[in-house]
């Protein structure tokens, strides 16, 4: 991301109350049975977040640049509790192997934290081999949540080997 510094970050999203809301979702129905709240809360912040840019932006139309650097950190909280829900919850393993663990790296507009509204969400996974069930299984939900959101998605999943 860039060195913008975005101001009142809470006002955009509040990370803590919805990893919170997503937490107590879960514990009263279960990680599965809760997926559509968990999307519906997901959502609203996404939302909210969206209308709080857009009103920045409208107060101060020279202000591209920052708006820009808050969609991306709006993103990147999401993507941040999406990640969180999917292993904490969903593929939740207690000892998991030096091979089951991912990396996320946000690419392209996203990356450089030069994010328009509505611009592709450009994610790619690193894993520190050849992908495991588990890390599948993690990328793959970590993708349904951001489709179910509406947002449009470019990825690709590399292991080391294959960036070096």
């Amino acid at each position: 991301m860039s060195s913008t510094r975005i101001a009142n970050q809470r006002a955009i999203i509040e990370r803590r109350n919805l990893a919170a809301a997503i937490t107590d979702a879960v514990a009263e129905l279960g990680a599965e049975a809760a997926r559509p709240r968990v999307v519906e809360l997901l959502r609203e912040a996404l939302e909210n977040g969206r209308t709080e840019i857009a009103r920045r932006l409208a107060e101060r139309p020279s202000s591209g640049h920052d708006c820009a650097a808050a969609q991306a950190f709006l993103v990147d909280q999401l993507v941040r509790l999406i990640h969180d829900h999917a292993v904490g919850n969903v593929y939740r393993a207690s000892n998991r192997s030096t091979g089951e663990r991912i990396a996320i790296l946000a690419v392209g507009g996203y990356g450089r934290g030069e994010m328009a509204p509505h611009s592709d969400v450009d994610i790619a996974f690193l894993t520190p081999g050849k992908q495991t069930s588990w890390c599948e299984q993690v990328i793959e939900a970590m993708l349904y949540f951001l489709w179910d959101l509406g947002l449009k998605v470019g990825h690709s999943s590399r292991s080391l080997d294959d960036l070096v």
